[in-house]
């Protein structure tokens, strides 16, 4: 064997073991960018499919919403507005979710985040279905359309006699 051939071997065992490690590199590469595809696609498909796993309803009448911390005044939530359920509770009532759109900027405070909150703080308003009193009552403070009106009063199966005595009771 010659100092050429010697040099020949050395140098296709050297080549050998370059392309040995340029391809282990690659298949780390492809792995970790494998992996990074995956996680992305679960981020990105996870959040869409979040959206579109709640139960949505339809109303067919206005509701009430009670006003919050107990101020006794009560505000309407309009006919065909879409509820999304959030959760069912052991004492028999469920908790919805509304999406509203709202365009500037909104008057706020800043609710600190607790300890106790566990990291979330939900605070929900009651809900209600109208009846007579609350009927009169809202006639007062809220012009609602004739669309509003005959949802709750057909929900709400009010007689003709009962809405005459809420028109009497409304100021002039």
């Amino acid at each position: 064997m010659t100092v050429r051939d010697s040099r020949d071997n050395c140098r296709s065992k050297g080549l050998i073991g370059k392309t040995f490690t340029n391809r282990r590199l690659s298949l780390w590469l492809a792995a970790v960018l494998s992996v990074n595809a995956v996680f992305l696609a679960f981020l990105i498909f996870g959040d869409i499919g979040k959206g579109h796993d709640r139960k949505m309803i339809k109303t067919k009448e206005p509701l009430l919403i009670e006003g919050p911390n107990g101020d006794q005044n009560y505000y309407v939530l309009p006919l065909g507005t879409t509820l999304y359920h959030d959760k069912s509770f052991p004492e028999g009532h469920d908790r919805y979710v509304v999406y509203l759109n709202h365009k500037g900027a909104i008057a706020h405070e800043e609710i600190p985040m607790k300890p106790e909150y566990g990291g979330s703080s939900i605070d929900p308003l009651w809900l209600d279905n109208v009846d007579e009193e609350t009927l009169k009552e809202t006639f007062k403070r809220f012009p609602l359309s004739r669309t509003d009106v005959a949802a709750a009063i057909k929900a709400n199966e009010i007689t003709k006699d009962d809405l005459a005595d809420i028109i009497r009771s409304m100021p002039d």
